[in-house]
């Protein structure tokens, strides 16, 4: 099978448009909003050198992964996802939003009439986007049976800037306007600018620092900056 070098635009929209077929399991608009603000965390990352080797493949990963993370939330998903929950030997009977959307994922990307049989993912690429995806609900971080994990650190590190930036806007009301890190040897600071008051956003997001904080070996603290 023949690979691209890496995550490319074609990739990403296709995946963009699958989660569309989902109507991105909670909305257009929530997606986005991840997406965007996931990307702003990395491309913050790499700035402040963070995280040394990152790249733009990896980049549009990570926003594939945003536009996939709420597949779960789909009845069309918990579908696709339930022919393998049937033959799973300990079976969940409340399989997490995170699982959901990795089943419904993972069997669209295995589809041959799918688009990418003709552009089909790295290794690598696949296992990251994968995971990420499985991680954000996940109480641990583990690989299921069914994949190998290719890059843990990588994926981890993606895992941890969806949890937080979802947590900024779980309620769906679109108030974080940008997110601006400042750093110091021991800790990072995610400033948030927001249009209203979000202090349940605000709280979560702080309660998800965790994944990443240990990823970069950094303490995260979150800020929130009303902007009128």
């Amino acid at each position: 099978m023949l690979y691209s070098q890496g995550m490319d635009e074609r990739q990403v929209r296709a995946i963009e448009l699958l989660a569309e077929e989902y109507d991105y399991g909670r909305g257009s608009l929530h997606a986005h909003k991840v997406a965007e603000l996931a990307a702003s965390l990395f491309d913050q990352i790499q700035h402040l050198g963070l995280y040394p080797g990152l790249s733009l493949s990896d980049r549009r990963t990570l926003v594939a992964a945003s536009y996939a993370h709420d597949l779960g939330a789909s009845p069309r998903a918990f579908q696709d996802a339930m022919p393998v929950l049937s033959r799973s030997a300990e079976p969940a009977d409340n399989p997490d939003l995170g699982t959901i959307s990795y089943l419904a994922l993972r069997s669209r990307l295995d589809d041959p009439s799918s688009a990418f049989s003709s552009i089909p993912l790295t290794p690598e690429d696949r296992s990251v986007l994968l995971q990420s995806v499985f991680w954000l609900t996940s109480s641990t971080t583990y690989s299921p049976e069914m994949d190998v994990l290719a890059d843990e650190r990588k994926t981890r590190l993606f895992a941890g800037i969806l949890r937080i930036v979802d947590a900024l806007d779980f309620r769906l009301r679109l108030r974080v306007r940008s997110i601006k890190l400042h750093g110091a040897s021991a800790w990072l600071r995610i400033l948030v600018r927001m249009s209203a008051t979000a202090d349940e956003e605000i709280d979560r997001a702080h309660r998800n620092t965790g994944l990443l904080g240990d990823t970069l070996r950094l303490r995260i603290f979150i800020q929130e900056v009303i902007e009128d």
